[in-house]
């Protein structure tokens, strides 16, 4: 009796977005896959397969063989797209912490220029520490 199964996997070091394409067709063209999806914005690929005739592992393999990778566990897929996305907050705050001291600059000239320099650079200083050491704990 045929069983079929949903997946959801993560899709990994791909360099190219081209590529996803290519990784589609090599699943699509499995015997028991039916459908295949890739969300290009987070790469998330949605299967549905014959789950008798080609499990998770074998499409890991598949895409393994041409320098990719896939996550088939569910914790370590949503473990891997928080820690992106977390990636990402970071980077912004940090983008914009950066141009905050920097437009403070501008206010040299003032009589409280001095004042708001040394504020912004502080806060620029605490958000880098808190910074760092969020990164060190989830590493």
């Amino acid at each position: 009796m045929d069983t079929i199964a949903r997946s959801v996997f993560l899709i990994e070091n791909i360099r190219h977005k081209d590529k996803v394409d290519w990784l589609k067709r090599i699943i699509r063209s499995q015997i028991g896959v039916l459908s295949v999806t890739v969300n290009n914005s987070n790469m998330l690929m949605k299967v549905e397969y014959d789950s008798s005739a080609i499990t998770p592992e074998t499409m890991r393999m598949l895409i393994r063989s041409v320098g990719c990778d896939l996550l088939i566990d569910e914790e370590k897929i949503h473990e891997r797209l928080k820690q992106k996305s977390r990636i990402k907050r970071d980077v912004i705050s940090f983008v914009l912490a950066t141009l905050l001291f920097g437009a403070s600059f501008f206010t040299w000239n003032f009589e409280w220029g001095l004042i708001v320099v040394a504020a912004t650079g502080f806060l620029f200083l605490l958000f880098l520490i808190i910074l760092i050491k969020e990164q060190r704990r989830n590493f």
